[in-house]
């Protein structure tokens, strides 16, 4: 009997295994559910914000999600579809969306893993960082949209100043 050689072993890959490593090192606690997706809070500027991640394998990408927890009341989804599209057009890694189902607004974004590719851990950080920093970029605007202080464009204007300079 010939032993198989290492390449020729069909190891099962899971790459969320490659988040759960990002996460262990940066002694973030997580949960793995029964869908096999992996869940775990991270403090953000604003609030602390529920993060997923979950792999697709019938598109061969990896995806992660963040809440804001904010919900839009079905009198403002036009204005929060309108506003997903104007922050949309300012974020340059995924996008936000409002669930049809409940008006809650998410961040997500994916990466690609074709022909069985493996993220480094730099492409998980950088998901986790990237989903971090537009929640807490945008969360403003939509948090200004969903108690009705403003209207679309008044609520993104809100939240894109530069401050210059310390108090």
């Amino acid at each position: 009997m010939d032993a198989l050689r290492p390449d020729e072993v069909d190891v099962p890959f899971d790459p969320l295994d490659v988040v759960e490593h990002v996460l262990t090192a940066e002694n973030l606690p997580f949960d793995r559910n029964n869908d096999g997706d992996l869940a775990f809070a991270l403090a953000g500027d604003w609030k602390d914000y529920e993060l997923w991640f979950a792999w697709r394998p019938e598109g061969d990408c990896l995806q992660v999600s963040c809440a804001l927890d904010l919900r839009a009341k079905k009198s403002r989804r036009a204005a929060a579809y309108e506003l997903v599209s104007l922050v949309n057009q300012r974020n340059w890694l995924g996008h936000f969306e409002v669930m049809s189902e409940d008006g809650e607004i998410v961040y997500r974004h994916s990466l690609a893993l074709p022909l069985g590719e493996r993220p480094t851990l730099a492409q998980a950080a950088t998901m986790i960082d990237a989903a971090v920093q537009a929640a807490d970029r945008f969360y403003p605007a939509f948090d200004f949209l969903v108690r009705g202080a403003k209207r679309p464009q008044d609520a993104l204007d809100a939240c894109m100043f530069e401050t210059v300079g310390s108090a």
